[in-house]
């Protein structure tokens, strides 16, 4: 009698568990889950570092000249993870916290006078951003936008208008597949976009270099060398890349940190507060 009682105790448990086991909708071995997708986005605002100084009295009556951003003021980029449990990264430059341009390039007159040949900028030039894209203009009718990359992009000749995350994982997941169109589009990688069809390179001329003194003072009335000019020019060309990029587009780029990513344009607009801050949106993958 014990043994039979066993026997159907043991057999209900055993049709309890195979119970639970089917209506269980939950992975039983997580190891066995595997997506090519990892879809993630960003948003960044237009870059704007002006400002302007101002005097302030200070609590013990001396005063202190201090920067005050405008109102349209904005100094991240976007930086992309370096892991996929990371959605990317703001990250301030923080050479604009304290005014509205940079030192592009400065260099001593090569005919030992106590100057310097110097350009300086509201933006970085892309080998120069702190992060990987920065958002440089979004037009009135925001049609398109203007970003600036630190490393190499190309465009796949794929659009993706939606902002459905299932859509962008197949979109990533069949060119992943396709090891061929992978190793073409990584062939045709483009340092800093320069060699697309969308590219904007904007190069210095004469009329953007200043002379200043050791104090850092701009100073006029002095006349640099020829060859300092030229050196300058030359050591600033083709870095200062725009692409035009619109709702829809699909690149390929390879990040700061080494690792390839798809992404897709899929917003331009502006902010729905006061004072209306443009911004972009990319919805975006890593792949190996």
């Amino acid at each position: 009698m014990g043994r039979r009682l066993n026997l159907l105790l043991t057999t209900f448990i055993g049709l309890v568990l195979i119970i639970f086991i089917q209506s269980c909708e939950c992975p039983l071995q997580e190891a066995n889950v595997y997506s090519n997708c990892q879809v993630r986005e960003a948003t960044i605002t237009k870059f704007n570092p002006n400002g302007s100084l101002q005097q302030i009295q200070n609590p013990d009556g001396t005063s202190s000249l201090v920067f005050v951003p405008d109102p349209l003021y904005s100094i991240h980029t976007f930086l992309f993870p370096f892991d996929q449990s990371m959605s990317g990264t703001l990250v301030n430059d923080e050479r604009f916290s304290k005014s509205s341009t940079i030192t592009i390039v400065k260099i001593p007159f090569s005919d030992l006078r106590p100057y310097f040949l110097a350009i300086l900028d509201n933006f970085p030039q892309n080998n120069d951003i702190n992060g990987d894209i920065l958002l440089y203009n979004v037009a009135n009718d925001f049609s398109y936008a203007e970003i600036r990359v630190f490393g190499e992009i190309t465009r796949v000749n794929r659009n993706f208008n939606s902002e459905n995350s299932t859509e962008f994982c197949k979109l990533v997941n069949d060119l992943t597949r396709d090891t061929a169109e992978i190793r073409n589009l990584k062939r045709s990688l483009s340092k800093f976009g320069q060699n697309l069809p969308n590219s904007i390179i904007l190069n210095y001329n004469q009329a953007n270099l200043v002379v200043l003194d050791t104090g850092n003072n701009v100073v006029t009335g002095i006349t640099p060398l020829q060859k300092d000019i030229d050196y300058v020019l030359n050591l600033t060309s083709n870095k200062s890349v725009n692409l035009v990029v619109r709702v829809g587009d699909v690149y390929l780029y390879r990040a700061k940190n080494g690792k390839y990513f798809i992404f897709a344009v899929t917003d331009i607009r502006q902010g729905t507060l006061s004072p209306n801050k443009r911004r972009l949106t990319i919805m975006f993958s890593e792949i190996n």
